[in-house]
């Protein structure tokens, strides 16, 4: 059976969004500037590693190019998992913006617990759809790690335009996110929006 996460991540992106409007960083403002610098940074590596991943396995995740095999070159030959991978340092990046090391640990640890999940339910699938092929990949291919030596891509790939553009929207949609809790920030220094806490 493969898992629904997106109740969880619903929950879990609530309770997010209450934390950022009720709390600040409770480091100098080096220090938290120096975290949301990281975190601009973690964002932009998350989000053009997405558009990298899509250009590979846009609409074909669980059908491959000829829908009987599924896609294992380019960004899929260094971790089985890119687009979550990627997905997650965008993540990182965005709680970073707070300041907070504690909001980027309890996200991160959260954010692994709900998409491990989610990645074991999907693994089941496609081995019970590919057979041997996929348990060979499973073998030689990290799950979420990158391994940099496996890496191996063919001369021309088919690439489906329609899923790379509603991932450049999805782009568009972190740095939004990004304008957004930095706006927070700002208000909060100023005391337009009040603080409730301040956490390290």
């Amino acid at each position: 059976m493969r898992l629904n996460r997106f109740p969880l991540q619903y929950v879990f992106g609530a309770l997010c969004i209450v934390w950022l409007f009720v709390s600040s960083s409770a480091y100098s403002d080096f220090v938290a500037n120096l975290i949301r610098g990281v975190g601009v940074a973690l964002v932009i590596v998350g989000v053009y590693g997405r558009l990298y991943a899509t250009i590979f396995i846009g609409g074909m995740k669980n059908e491959g190019v000829d829908g009987k095999s599924f896609i294992d070159y380019g960004a899929y030959s260094l971790c089985r998992n890119p687009l979550y991978l990627f997905s997650f340092i965008a993540f990182v990046g965005i709680l970073a913006l707070k300041g907070q090391i504690t909001l980027i640990v309890i996200g991160a640890l959260i954010y692994l617990w709900i998409y491990r999940m989610t990645i074991l339910s999907e693994e089941e699938f496609l081995e019970s759809k590919f057979g041997e092929p996929y348990k060979q990949f499973l073998q030689k291919t990290s799950r979420f790690f990158p391994r940099l030596k496996g890496f191996h891509c063919p001369e021309k790939i088919e690439v489906r335009p329609e899923f790379l553009h509603k991932e450049i929207r999805r782009a568009l949609n972190w740095f939004l996110g990004v304008v957004a809790i930095l706006a927070i920030e700002v208000l909060q220094y100023y005391e337009i929006l009040p603080v409730f806490w301040r956490i390290y």
